[in-house]
């Protein structure tokens, strides 16, 4: 982020638009803001609110959008929290864990596949590793927190551009899709097709279109009121799971991402 030509002056400020304040005190109360409006923000409500010119807001709301605290919807151009400061927010806050809450789930359903299991968010372009658990076959994947990879090239990502907001599944597709392999889908029509086969079945794979040798099997993780939270995977080689899917994987698999979407508040059927 670059220096704010505003700096702090003696004297408490009053106002949330002092120009007297610090810049990093102007980018948390940008993002307390978005905090507390669900739909976003446009530049220009957000400049009223906080009571500062719509450069300096803009100036804060383009600096977080490109490290990846905010999101910027591209139907409407509200900004709105990103899945940065989900992460920055996992890790100061233990009191609403969604890795500990769901940990006997999770853990029933590596046990049950024997594969890695792994929980992830979203943003515009890309899905985000929240976190992982472990598989317990011969062969290992292990991911990292933050890890992100592309919505067409990953089974995580297919289910972000079926059951996520179709503004950002029509903004990805208007763009060149990227090839992580040979298999990766990068065909527009191809990719709505297989987004249709995902939204009628509730689940996506994409053996050896991420990586070579590895597939992912992945079902939605909903909250309440139905928006989709993020996804529930298992990955693994694609050895022990293949192309042609194990039906008691499938159900493992969304027997445990209902199980956590009703964690959420999620209400099959409601």
């Amino acid at each position: 982020m670059g220096p704010d030509p505003a700096l702090p002056q003696a004297g408490p400020p009053s106002e949330p638009g002092d120009a007297s304040l610090p810049t990093a005190i102007v980018s948390l109360q940008v993002i307390e803001a978005l905090a507390h409006a669900p739909q976003g923000l446009g530049v220009t409500q957000l400049s009223q609110q906080l009571g500062m010119p719509k450069a300096r807001a803009h100036r804060h709301l383009s600096a977080l959008r490109e490290h990846g605290y905010l999101l910027q919807d591209p139907r409407t151009n509200h900004y709105r929290i990103g899945w940065q400061l989900y992460l920055l927010g996992k890790a100061c806050v233990g009191r609403f864990d969604l890795m500990t809450l769901a940990k006997p789930a999770l853990q029933r359903l590596r046990d049950a596949v024997g594969q890695t299991v792994v929980i992830a968010s979203y943003s515009e372009q890309e899905v985000v590793v929240i976190d992982f658990l472990r598989g317990t076959s011969p062969l290992e994947i292990s991911l990292r927190p933050g890890s992100h990879f592309s919505l067409n090239a990953s089974a995580q990502g297919k289910l972000v551009l079926a059951y996520g907001p179709p503004a950002l599944r029509e903004a990805y597709l208007s763009r060149p899709l990227p090839r992580d392999t040979p298999r990766t889908i990068v065909a527009p029509d191809r990719l709505r097709a297989e987004l249709d086969l995902v939204r009628g079945r509730g689940w996506a794979d994409a053996p050896e279109e991420l990586f070579t040798g590895i597939n992912a099997l992945a079902a939605p993780l909903l909250q309440a009121g139905g928006d989709l939270f993020g996804t529930l995977a298992i990955v693994g080689s694609i050895h022990y799971l293949p192309a042609a899917a194990d039906p008691a994987h499938i159900e493992a698999l969304r027997s445990t991402a209902a199980e956590i979407s009703a964690m959420m508040g999620y209400a099959a059927g409601g």
